[in-house]
């Protein structure tokens, strides 16, 4: 596998790392970093990590409704979407399938735009209502690793010389 085939899946590793979406609750009662996964949130009450599963569970017993429980459920979705667009990625790299990084790249989109509906569900178009602020910074780094991916995917190969490629006129 040369190294060159390796960058869309090195990208895609990296996005399980960075934080999606930071914020505030309501008037300050509280504030938190998402991940894919997990988010860490410091209330009034206390500090917490909640798991997606654990988010899950908060949503079939009812203890979280409404607004809030579809933004979850998007979010789960979208998590869902990610983990297929890295499975992709393995796929396409190790049977070097340039096809299928440029699916991959397009289902990345896909989750970012399901992320992004969650927080807009959440905190509104603006990213601030009363429910509080949103700051998706990890968003525009799903959309940026997408367009990388697809690009590295359309690319004519390089020989392994190191030459570049040469575009067709």
């Amino acid at each position: 596998m040369l190294s060159r085939s390796r960058i869309p899946f090195v990208l895609q590793i990296f996005l399980f790392f960075i934080p999606m979406n930071v914020y505030v609750i309501g008037d300050w009662m509280g504030a938190g970093i998402q991940w894919f996964f997990f988010r860490y949130q410091e209330t009034n009450i206390g500090n917490s990590f909640i798991f997606l599963h654990r988010e899950i569970r908060f949503i079939v017993s009812g203890l979280l409704y409404g607004r809030s429980a579809i933004a979850s459920l998007l979010w789960v979705v979208g998590v869902v979407v990610i983990v297929t667009a890295t499975v992709l990625i393995i796929y396409g790299t190790v049977k070097a399938d340039p096809g299928t990084l440029k699916k991959a790249a397009f289902v990345n989109i896909a989750g970012a735009i399901l992320f992004l509906l969650s927080v807009i569900v959440q905190y509104g178009i603006l990213f601030h209502s009363p429910a509080g602020i949103a700051i998706p910074f990890g968003i525009p780094v799903i959309l940026g690793v997408a367009f990388w991916q697809y690009r590295i995917s359309t690319e004519p190969a390089c020989e392994e010389s190191g030459n570049e490629p040469v575009e067709k006129e």
